[in-house]
């Protein structure tokens, strides 16, 4: 929440365990929508609740059920052996456990996920460290996951892929209204690693089937194929700064290769207005750059050892515009009531994707909070 975004100007939210004191609350619902819309005639429709309940001063268990609802006819669907439009679902479950000690903050979570073709058990569990009178504080996060891909139609159809990942940051309170953190991120994805509907062209004019320019013309259409692991590792530089009492900034980059080849970077700056001691206002812009993965080309011309079409694996960037609107109700008998409305305007560009070059999309999340 952007109230939270405030606060973290001295109590930093995106680590494990900064400020954990602070952070320990009462019991706490809420719920929220996501819409997401784009010009690739692709929907999603995510609702989601969360509880939160404090066991005792030191432990608070949290319970997460959310829902990813998607429909579409996009390019990626397109290419596949799929009828269109396609609509899936997907349900999750998450379970989070925390527990406070004097100067550590330990959490252990789960998380389950399935759809109608695919499965997935991720378990994490990591401390926080605070010294220097609670000035800095050093995190650490270990996760893990096990999934197991189907193909709809196809019962024989099964595949496995795990990942494993670590995660390491510290953050420095740099005076009463600036800090800064560091985040190393390090993770690795073993098994099958594409999508099972996804087709690549060989020959002819690079395309599988009909696209919005031109019809597909291939002489051969493969299945998708990539490496059977990928090393990941992503090192992330954010500060924070109140500028007044009304005004908060906050800066952040990101820098990520893996050994698929992939190297991108991300820009982010957003700033947090207090409008009234209920009301917050939040503007934000982020900047997406990414260079291809080794083995994909726009086009193939003859059979290879790897070959993708897919687009998130191509030369793109990305721009997002955000805004979020955030206003808070306390009553001392029925507790506070938090209200949050967030849109958000995305441009991806893809300049050498063949069968499209850009997709624009929106973004629209509603969000309640209660704490009694």
């Amino acid at each position: 929440m952007l109230k939270q975004h405030i606060r973290s100007v001295a109590c930093t939210l995106f680590a494990v365990g900064v400020c954990a004191s602070t952070l320990a609350s009462a019991d706490e619902v809420d719920a929220a929508l996501y819409i997401r819309s784009d010009s690739d005639r692709t929907t999603v429709i995510a609702p989601r609740v969360r509880g939160q309940v404090a066991i005792d001063e030191q432990t608070e268990i949290s319970a997460v059920y959310s829902v990813d609802v998607w429909t579409s006819a996009s390019i990626d669907i397109m290419t596949s052996a799929s009828q269109v439009p396609v609509t899936e679902q997907r349900d999750e479950i998450d379970l989070a456990v925390d527990h406070e000690l004097t100067d550590v903050t330990l959490t252990l979570a789960y998380r389950y996920s399935v759809e109608p073709d695919y499965v997935s058990h991720g378990v994490s569990g990591g401390f926080g460290y605070d010294f220097a009178d609670n000035n800095a504080t050093l995190a650490v996060g270990l996760s893990a996951s096990s999934d197991a891909v189907g193909r709809a139609g196809d019962p024989d159809f099964d595949r496995a892929s795990g990942t494993v990942g670590a995660r390491f940051s510290f953050t420095q309170v740099l005076s009463a209204r600036s800090l800064a953190q560091v985040v190393y991120e390090v993770g690795r994805v073993g098994g099958y690693q594409v999508s099972p509907y996804r087709f690549v062209a060989i020959g002819g004019n690079g395309l599988c089937t009909s696209s919005v320019t031109s019809p597909g013309l291939a002489a051969l259409c493969v299945p998708e194929t990539s490496p059977g692991a990928r090393l990941r590792h992503a090192v992330a530089l954010e500060a924070k700064h109140a500028l007044s009492e009304s005004l908060s900034i906050d800066g952040m980059y990101r820098f990520y290769l893996d050994d698929w080849g992939i190297v991108s970077h991300t820009l982010r700056g957003e700033g947090v207005f207090s409008l009234d001691a209920e009301t917050l206002l939040a503007v934000s812009y982020r900047l997406y750059l990414q260079g291809p993965a080794d083995h994909y080309q726009p086009r193939y011309d003859v059979p290879q050892t790897y070959v993708t079409s897919d687009k998130e694996l191509s030369t793109l960037s990305s721009h997002r515009l955000g805004l979020e609107l955030e206003h808070t109700w306390t009553t001392e008998r029925s507790g506070a009531l938090t209200a949050a409305l967030s849109l958000g305007g995305i441009y991806y560009a893809y300049s050498d994707f063949l069968p499209l070059d850009s997709i624009t999309a929106l973004e629209v999340t509603t969000s309640l909070v209660y704490a009694p």
